[in-house]
């Protein structure tokens, strides 16, 4: 039971870690942005064309989030697991949700989120952060009952930083193509397609520190380096809406890099694995975003200001 039990720990904290890819990857506008050609092979550049190209819609896109002031987002991740040990099968479905509020003059920040596991049960949390003048950041997560306060730093913030999630994600290396446009809670959307390749996850990895959560359960450096060698590539989907220009929802589908992750992490952990078997059939994610610059301020509770 208590091996099982270990591994279960590990595969949530690999599926954090695939979560955290975003935050890692800073390192943007460095590849190309690919033009899809029009339904009958026409080149949609022509002078006096209004057709706008990929390039031009992340090109947007990119400027206007350099001068959000605030923004509201809901974050979703769903993942399905079933796993073999000991004579035992265990499945679970994961829902996880987070609605985030974000200031960024000065930055505070609002979560609430809400972590379903099926039978294993489910939790709540909210979670509050501000910063000081000497910029560190003061975060209060609750449980319902009871308040903790932690100093962090800004970047610890930043799965819940939904304007650094939708600006890494504006990373021309994806090779985004435009797909034409769709409807996003009833407006028009310009519909991009890219592709996160398996060395750019691997870096967003490393760089993101999310690889701890497996270090700090046994698995050494060189592990956990192996690991994440040929993962594949993670397909990303992209709206931007077509009168402002403002993202609005990104959509990733992380289900093939999680199973080949798995099978990684069996391998690694060699003896250890022995007789267990994983399988990751589904892991998603999605984040939409709204109130761009409109987000009302908050208090944060006078119970977490005295934890």
């Amino acid at each position: 039971m208590k091996r099982r039990n270990k591994f279960l720990a590990l595969i949530l904290a690999a599926a954090v870690s695939c979560s955290f890819t975003a935050c890692g990857s800073e390192d943007s506008n460095k590849g190309s942005v690919q033009q899809e050609a029009g339904s009958q092979g026409e080149d949609t550049s022509d002078e006096g064309s209004e057709e706008k190209t990929a390039e031009d819609v992340l090109t947007q896109a990119q400027e206007k989030m350099k001068d959000v002031k605030s923004m509201a987002a809901k974050m979703v991740m769903h993942m399905d697991m079933k796993m073999s040990a000991e004579g035992e099968e265990q499945t679970m479905q994961m829902v996880s949700n987070a609605d985030m509020s974000c200031l960024y003059d000065p930055v505070r920040m609002k979560i609430d989120m809400d972590i379903d596991m099926g039978e294993l049960g489910s939790t709540k949390q909210n979670i509050y952060a501000e910063a000081a003048e000497d910029g560190t950041i003061t975060e209060y997560i609750g449980d319902g009952t009871n308040w903790q306060k932690v100093n962090i730093q800004l970047e610890d913030l930043g799965q819940y930083d939904a304007a650094k999630n939708m600006q890494n994600y504006l990373d021309s290396s994806f090779n985004f193509k435009l797909d034409g446009t769709e409807q996003v809670d009833g407006a028009d959307a310009y519909k991009l397609s890219g592709v996160m390749t398996g060395e750019k996850i691997k870096e967003a990895m490393v760089a993101s520190g999310a690889l701890n959560y497996l270090t700090s359960l046994g698995m050494d450096a060189s592990q956990t380096d192996t690991m994440l060698d040929g993962l594949g590539d993670i397909p990303l989907t992209f709206w931007i809406d077509a009168e402002s220009s403002y993202p609005v929802k990104y959509d990733i589908d992380m289900s093939a890099v999680m199973n080949t992750l798995m099978s990684k992490m069996m391998e690694s952990m060699d003896e250890q694995a022995q007789g267990m078997s994983i399988e990751i059939p589904k892991m998603t994610m999605e984040m939409t975003c709204s109130d761009y610059n409109e987000v009302e301020e908050f208090t944060i509770p006078e119970d977490a200001k005295k934890a």
